[in-house]
């Protein structure tokens, strides 16, 4: 082979080896600026305030106790003909998907917390549990008095009107709370409930 040739050979080598190493390089930034992407901080709302209130099983139940977990938070009432059944229909549906990945109970909790105490008594938050086969180890129904759900209500941003007919109005929004008593989102309930989004920051804040 000709001394040009050869020199011709190796440059075009040269320009391969160039090409190459600039896909590499694109592939691994593409890749971490996915990963970056994925894992995008997801910002602090505000801090909740603790409170105690009624377990359906019986016990007294403290936010602080779970300090550490995760809480998906649910304001409903038994009663509700749409919004509320159809949330915790979904939360279940997480629930199984939470357990498939180790994370339920654990390191993620479910809070369901009832506006009307006077007709949810713990029997009937019982029932309203059992129906959704909701798995109570890490799944909590509380209850209390008026002034006490009305407190946890407000911190948590939640206006709520009794009807005449018994029922409530309520603002549709569910909550995400981390370890450390912090909201980090609201989302919508029922049909506007983004499962896969909640279940990838369900996941994040448990890492």
């Amino acid at each position: 082979m000709s001394e040009e040739a050869q020199q011709q050979r190796s440059a075009l080598q040269r320009h391969w080896f160039v090409v190459l190493a600039g896909v590499i390089i694109l592939a691994i930034v593409g890749v971490l600026g996915y990963t970056y992407m994925a894992k995008e901080p997801i910002p602090v709302m505000k801090p909740i305030a603790d409170f105690t209130l009624d377990n359906s099983d019986g016990t007294s139940f403290t936010f602080s106790e779970g300090k550490g977990k995760v809480r998906l938070v649910e304001f409903m009432f038994t009663n509700c003909p749409d919004i509320c059944p159809a949330t915790t229909y979904n939360m279940s549906k997480l629930q199984e998907q939470l357990k498939e990945k180790k994370l339920f109970g654990d390191k993620v909790e479910f809070i369901s917390i009832t506006f009307d105490p006077d007709f949810d008594t713990p029997e009937v938050l019982q029932a309203y549990a059992a129906k959704f086969k909701a798995d109570q180890s890490g799944w909590k129904f509380l209850r209390g008095d008026a002034q006490a759900v009305e407190k946890v209500t407000k911190d948590f941003g939640m206006a709520v009107m009794k009807q005449p007919d018994g029922s409530f109005a309520h603002t549709a929004r569910m909550f995400l709370v981390d370890g450390d008593g912090n909201m980090r989102r609201a989302y919508g309930m029922a049909a506007d409930m983004d499962m896969e989004q909640m279940l990838k920051d369900m996941e994040q804040l448990a890492d």
